[in-house]
């Protein structure tokens, strides 16, 4: 582990808190004494701000679908009357169904390989997980403590394809070759969906990747893309599908924002009839083989499990829905349904996948109850991908050391931090680390929640008193620039101790340390991380840097 500062300058210096009712004093480390209680406006304050490791978190309010019927039969007349213009222009053309809007695959192309047997969930640690009888694929990544595996994309033959991290890299699965994706952004977890071009196998790995604010870079080999919507520095773009009809020398597709919007570039047709939501709540696209050669076809997915209809696609039957829940994580089309009867499936955040329309029941073969872990559901020739959520789902945890609270946890996450207008889930690492303290001493009542009511204990910028670290009938301890030593005797004595990191993007985070693991490791119980009860201190966690602080309760 990391400590930061001069090992021996705080060595022999403790701080004592003994308190009587509400008041009391509090000697530091520095030897200073403070009185709390009596002149609150003269406590001393520890900085106290966690740091959100994702570049763009989605948590929407729950909102109603906007259609707008006088729009979407305009545009659709004005396509009618376009394509019939075209068609009566040039007799050659035969019917308006010739006009296949550049979504159908030249009749040269071989037939799609059905996906329901090639069909796979990735998990945020980088795990490919095979969904029905679908054979494993080999992987060639993993990051055991990061969620940062954000999309999986596979060839049109199933034979392999890439995991793609938050960074923009790439890493073989099944039969790929490594490739460069050319793009890295390691101070910007931007990277958000990879598909595979409709041409490319493991001789020829072709594909493009999205970014947050809806730039698209080609990878192996593929050409670049013209006229796609960029969004700088909102980070709304959602989701990315190409034509089937594309090219190595003319591609063509579409990009989804989060508002519900479908974009196309490289020439693509126009779509119409797409639901639109005033907040960010569209997760996925797919397109369908139209029956009226007429139109754009094909099926948006929103935060709640809802499949909506554009291009006059028929409606379909879900069977999964999570009203006003961000839920849904990822769709795909089944490319054996049958004529004029589309189906698919839907990946939900715990990993089940969930049958649409004409689309079989088919069995993940792992899943994540209490987890927001499955990042994306691929299928032979697609691709899918998403980030975890900000605000998380309860998690009602415990162990024979005490309860377990997470800062982003939905009970709490965005209740205000005493009168500041900053929410639990952005700054209260230390207050959720000091409500496991008090359930370890036996205090189960108290929650981040309760903590974060009493306005009394925090300033105006939600910083926390030190003289609301404090636990009835014990002693707390601070002290600053701690060496490894003390720490470790403070563990082994059967003492919390709470120690403050400064993180590397210059954030600070607060974790409680619970025991010893081995020589020179703790077990951990970290607020931000999910489910981050009783794991270890050292690892790749995005949530540790050098300490700068303990805090022991005696």
């Amino acid at each position: 582990m990391t400590i930061g500062g001069d090992p021996d300058r705080h060595r022999s210096r403790l701080a004592g808190l003994a308190a009587v009712g509400d008041e009391g004093y509090l000697l530091l480390a520095s030897g200073r004494v403070e009185d709390f209680g009596r002149k609150r406006f003269r406590q001393p304050t520890t900085q106290k701000t966690c740091h959100s490791n994702r570049a763009m978190g989605y948590d929407p309010p729950a909102v109603r679908r906007r259609i707008y019927p006088f729009v979407v039969v305009s545009a659709i007349g004005l396509v009618i009357l376009t394509s019939t213009l075209l068609v009566l222009s040039n007799p050659s053309a035969g019917s308006l169904r010739s006009l296949s809007l550049g979504l159908r695959a030249a009749a040269s192309s071989p037939p799609r390989l059905d996906n329901q047997t090639h069909l796979y969930v990735l998990d945020g640690w980088g795990g490919v997980h095979p969904v029905g009888a679908s054979r494993p694929l080999t992987t060639s990544a993993s990051w055991p403590t990061r969620d940062i595996a954000f999309s999986l994309a596979l060839f049109p033959d199933g034979s392999g394809g890439y995991v793609m991290d938050g960074w923009g890299g790439l890493h073989p699965v099944g039969s790929a070759p490594a490739v460069d994706s050319h793009v890295y952004w390691p101070g910007w977890i931007g990277a958000r969906e990879i598909v595979m071009a409709p041409w490319s196998s493991s001789l020829n790995p072709a594909g493009y990747l999205l970014d947050a604010d809806g730039g698209i870079h080609p990878f192996g080999g593929a050409t670049p893309v013209t006229g796609n919507a960029i969004w700088q520095s909102k980070g709304i773009a959602r989701a990315l599908v190409l034509t089937p009809d594309s090219t190595p020398q003319s591609v063509s597709g579409y990009t989804l924002d989060g508002y519900g919007g479908v974009h196309a570039f490289g020439g693509a047709r126009p779509v119409v009839g797409a639901a639109h939501w005033s907040d960010d709540v569209a997760r996925g696209v797919v397109l369908t083989d139209g029956l009226n050669g007429l139109f754009v076809q094909g099926y948006t997915l929103d935060y709640s499990g809802g499949i909506h209809p554009f291009g006059g696609a028929r409606a379909v039957q879900i069977s999964a829905h999570w009203p006003d829940q961000d839920m849904a994580d990822s769709l795909v089309a089944w490319t054996a349904a049958p004529a004029g009867s589309p189906g698919g499936w839907v990946l939900d955040r715990h990993g089940d996948v969930h049958a649409w329309g004409s689309a079989p029941a088919v069995a993940p073969s792992k899943t994540w109850p209490g987890w927001d872990i499955a990042r994306g559901l691929a299928g032979a020739g697609s691709g899918g991908g998403s980030t975890e959520r900000t605000i998380l789902d309860a998690q009602p945890i415990s162990d024979g050391w005490g309860t377990y609270y997470n800062q982003r946890d939905m009970r709490w996450a965005s209740a205000s931090v005493g009168a500041a207008t900053f929410p639990v889930w952005q700054i209260g690492c230390l207050l959720s680390d000091l409500a496991m303290v008090y359930s370890h001493f036996g205090f189960r009542s108290v929650t981040p929640g309760t903590i974060a009511a009493h306005t009394e204990w925090f300033n105006g910028n939600g910083a926390i008193f030190n003289s609301a670290l404090k636990v009835p009938g014990h002693t707390t301890v601070i002290v600053e620039n701690p060496d490894l030593a003390w720490i470790q005797a403070q563990v082994a004595a059967g003492h919390p101790v709470v120690v403050g990191m400064n993180l590397p993007t210059g954030s600070t985070h607060f974790v409680t340390l619970t025991g010893l693991n081995g020589a020179s490791d703790f077990w951990t119980d970290d607020p931000w991380e999910q489910n981050a009860m009783h794991v270890t201190f050292s690892g790749d966690w995005v949530t540790r840097g050098p300490i700068y602080e303990a805090i022991a309760f005696i």
